[in-house]
């Protein structure tokens, strides 16, 4: 900024010199000082403004516009029309006003003071530093569509080795030695024995299960204890009830010894809870390979767990069972489970049912005809 000129200094051409000067000639010096200090004391309003509304010194600044009206500060009790930008409680913006988390703040009006400028920029400044920050907005985020296999659950891991095994015994013998000392999920830690499945390995109907029991673990062997007793008796009833319909040779293959049993899981669930997904899908490949191996003519699911894991569906076993499902063209019959069965006696008419209905589904994947006396009962 240019200095003044003393007062008794002579403006001749840019020189001074004399001793005497005249109203006249100190006019035009005076009116530049003044229209010189209103320069810069817009251009430090144009700069606190610009700080004010956030904007980085040493950026340049927009281009000049008049200064706005404020209005008046009103004090209020409620908080409805508090701004998201962390404004104080008690003030409050007119319904009115366009609010923009950027505007400059409604506590200091335009003033042609530099000092109450600095005054302003300095409260302002501090207060935008220590007000907590607005909340994120909150926008709908659209979950990533899943696929079936997450939607379901763990898939169920395929094992190469055991595919296109040569059928019966030896088939059984392969899957057992694959299986090993399994320790492909977290059921190894409390179980005492592994219970692989036991039977005909060449049966005409096959019995799956959910997983062992106490009485299993500690045998080894499926379906023993309650449970596996009201089983047998089941099964010998099928043999019964089919030589009553004239089908002996189907009788001789109603049996404890001549039908297969096994489990979804092989090891005991803790408290014999139901397995959870991620142990299906490590042990459910075995079932599977059995199952191939067997080459059963029909398989009876005793109970929810092996349903769902045969048929691949979740509706309730209440309106699965009585009708026959499909597992590779095979038929599957939903039933109880005999462990159910025990603690509600009146479900055995139902399960009594369905396995008549496994019986004639017997006889006619077999070609069988019926011969000698027949009864309904």
């Amino acid at each position: 900024m240019a200095l003044p000129h003393p007062p008794t200094a002579d403006v001749r051409d840019g020189h001074t010199g004399g001793t005497g000067s005249s109203p006249t000639r100190l006019a035009a010096p005076t009116d530049d000082l003044h229209a010189e200090l209103s320069q810069i004391t817009s251009a430090l309003r144009a700069r606190l403004d610009w700080l004010r509304i956030g904007g980085v010194d040493g950026c340049p600044l927009p281009a000049q516009r008049p200064a706005r009206s404020v209005p008046p500060v009103t004090r209020s009790a409620p908080v409805a029309d508090m701004p998201r930008s962390g404004a104080p409680s008690s003030f409050q913006r007119p319904a009115a006003a366009a609010f923009h988390p950027n505007a400059p703040s409604p506590e200091s009006a335009p003033s042609d003071d530099p000092a109450a400028l600095a005054r302003a920029a300095v409260e302002h400044a501090s207060r935008y530093a220590t007000r907590p920050q607005s909340a994120a907005p909150r926008t709908a985020v659209r979950p990533a569509a899943a696929d079936s296999a997450t939607a379901k659950g763990p898939s169920e891991i395929v094992y190469p080795e055991l595919a296109s095994l040569s059928p019966g015994e030896n088939g059984l013998r392969v899957i057992r030695d694959f299986i090993g000392d399994c320790r492909r999920c977290n059921l190894c830690h409390g179980r005492n024995q592994l219970v692989f499945g036991e039977g005909n390995p060449a049966p005409w109907l096959a019995f799956v299960g959910e997983g062992p029991g106490a009485d299993e673990d500690r045998t080894g062997l499926p379906f023993v204890g309650a449970a596996g007793d009201l089983l047998s008796k089941m099964i010998k009833a099928m043999g019964e009830h089919a030589q009553k319909l004239g089908f002996p040779e189907l009788s001789a293959r109603l049996s404890r010894e001549q039908v297969y049993i096994a489990n979804v899981v092989k090891c005991r669930p803790p408290g014999n809870r139901t397995p959870e997904a991620d142990e299906i899908a490590a042990c459910g490949g075995f079932v599977r390979a059995q199952l191939e191996v067997l080459r059963p003519r029909v398989i009876v699911a005793l109970g929810r767990t092996p349903t769902q894991f045969l048929l691949q569906n979740a509706a309730p076993l209440g309106r699965l069972r009585g009708q026959f499902g499909d597992w590779h063209g095979v038929p599957v019959m939903p039933t109880y489970h005999p462990a159910y069965l025990l603690r509600t006696p009146s479900a055995k008419a139902s399960v009594w049912d369905d396995l008549k209905l496994v019986i004639g589904k017997l006889a006619e994947q077999s070609n069988l005809m019926p011969s000698g006396p027949q009864s309904s009962t």
